[in-house]
């Protein structure tokens, strides 16, 4: 993994200290990212779910982007997801349903993987 990642993964374990991480390096310098047991809201059955994402080799040039879930995540009141939630698909050997938030104003000055997690999981919890 770069130093970035490296640094990256250093801060997902400080911000989410209370949750088992895996972290699996990548061929080029990236890590594939499991965060477990997050807490998602009681809008969704479960409403704890692990969420996974790459944060590739350009890391923190680039945009840590799209995040998954647990395939079994359904809504509580049997709604669809609506828009920005597809799948399952498969994802890093496992299947998973895609999280679609894309940082289009990227900051590797001020946006990290952590802060991105933090906002993926509030706007889950709002949909």
């Amino acid at each position: 993994m770069t130093p970035e990642v490296e640094i990256a993964i250093a801060e997902l374990k400080q911000v989410f200290a209370e949750h088992k991480i895996d972290v699996d390096p990548e061929d080029q310098g990236g890590a594939y990212v499991v965060v477990h047991d997050l807490g998602i809201g009681e809008r969704y059955t479960p409403s704890q779910t692990w969420v996974g994402f790459t944060i590739n080799f350009q890391y923190p040039r680039s945009d840590v982007y799209p995040h998954f879930i647990d395939p079994d995540i359904h809504r509580f009141d049997g709604a669809g997801f609506g828009q920005g939630i597809s799948g399952p698909i498969n994802w890093h050997n496992r299947n998973a349903i895609q999280i679609s938030r894309r940082s289009n104003h990227w900051n590797p000055t001020h946006d990290t993987a952590a802060i991105k997690l933090l906002k993926v999981l509030e706007w889950i919890r709002k949909q």
